[in-house]
């Protein structure tokens, strides 16, 4: 459930290309380390010595055709949020939209949120921006439900697909079929919310039922209005997965459209789990039971995560210093505008009545 606030503040953390490398540096001495551990081994590390040998012999066109879609995809999540956040205040314009949304980008890859970290700093922004707690989250509530309603629908065309042999040949049926099932009814029930919201209880579950009610009854509104800037949540979406098509292009030959969206999909819900890998676990798994080579779908699914962290990791961080001097501004123009306190009335004295005499 979404707080209801936000911290008063925030501490933003500036760019720092020294700090950026030193926490570069470990990993990639551990990346070096372990790749000259598996080139030498077999037996049950086979699989990721194969997986080795394929990214160093990947297609670079597909490599930098990879790049491109991230880029295109955060362009999407940029173009949702202006459109949502503008709607509710002026200050959230392109400009603070992108900052916020690289800054949040930043602060979920980098730092050990859990994968709250953006949503925590877009409210923090919100709040910033002028908006009451109350409105803030409301507007939150209402972009989450328009960019997640993407989400569950790809799982359940997906599945569907699947589940009938429509979007490939083999493959554990039974699971596109759970898997199709469950985010129906995860948005059947966002709309049984949004219907029965108004005549919730006062209790717990019914507060966060009323929330989820309004913020499905404003994505139904923004729907309404056809703006293009909708696109954004299908872009933010489909070009993410396309990073990880691209990779297993780069690798070898993919499986088909709708295997690859519900392994990705179904490892971006894996998201949830606070253990290390469960993402990347969550997509090798689904690749795996869709009969996907071991070797290929690691390699792939390792190299999509390398470049959806990294790639913006530094833009982002770039985008902390910027939205740090945004803030400040907005919060110069609050103290402009801000009427000077009324001086007191001086108080009436009657006036002394001079004597004639």
């Amino acid at each position: 459930m979404l707080p209801a606030d936000a911290p008063a503040e925030l501490d933003l953390p500036a760019f720092d290309a020294r700090a950026l490398a030193r926490r570069a540096a470990l990993p990639v001495a551990l990346v070096v380390a372990a790749a000259g551990v598996l080139i030498f081994a077999g037996g049950p590390m086979q699989a990721f010595s194969d997986a080795l040998r394929r990214a160093l012999e990947a297609d670079p066109r597909w490599v930098l055709a990879a790049v491109g879609f991230e880029v295109i995809s955060f362009s999407g999540y940029i173009a949702l949020l202006w459109m949502v956040g503008e709607r509710a205040t002026p200050r959230m314009d392109l400009r603070a939209s992108a900052e916020v949304t690289l800054a949040g980008a930043a602060v979920t890859r980098l730092l050990p949120t859990g994968g709250a970290g953006g949503v925590a700093l877009t409210l923090w922004a919100f709040r910033k921006t002028g908006m009451e707690a109350e409105h803030a989250t409301r507007t939150l509530l209402t972009f989450l439900v328009l960019l997640y309603a993407v989400f569950l629908l790809s799982i359940a065309v997906a599945g569907g697909l699947l589940a009938v042999g429509l979007g490939g040949d083999g493959g554990h049926v039974a699971f596109a079929a759970i898997a199709g099932a469950g985010a129906t009814v995860a948005m059947a029930l966002a709309v049984t919310a949004a219907v029965l919201a108004p005549r919730a209880e006062a209790s717990r579950l019914g507060r966060g039922a009323r929330t989820l009610g309004e913020g499905v009854r404003g994505a139904h509104a923004f729907l309404r209005e056809a703006d293009l800037r909708l696109l954004g949540a299908p872009i933010w979406w489909a070009f993410d997965a396309a990073v990880l098509y691209g990779m297993l292009n780069a690798f070898g030959a993919p499986p088909a459209v709708a295997v690859v969206v519900l392994g990705y999909f179904v490892g971006m819900v894996a998201n949830t789990i606070p253990i290390p890998g469960a993402v990347s676990g969550g997509m090798v798994g689904v690749l795996l039971a869709f009969g996907v080579e071991a070797d290929l779908a690691l390699a792939s699914v390792l190299s999509y995560r390398a470049l959806a962290i990294w790639l913006p990791a530094p833009v982002g961080l770039a985008a902390l210093g910027s939205l740090r001097r945004t803030v400040a501004r907005w919060g110069a123009e609050e103290q402009l505008a801000a009427p000077e306190p009324a001086k007191p009335a001086p108080r009436w004295r009657p006036e002394p009545v001079l004597n004639p005499a």
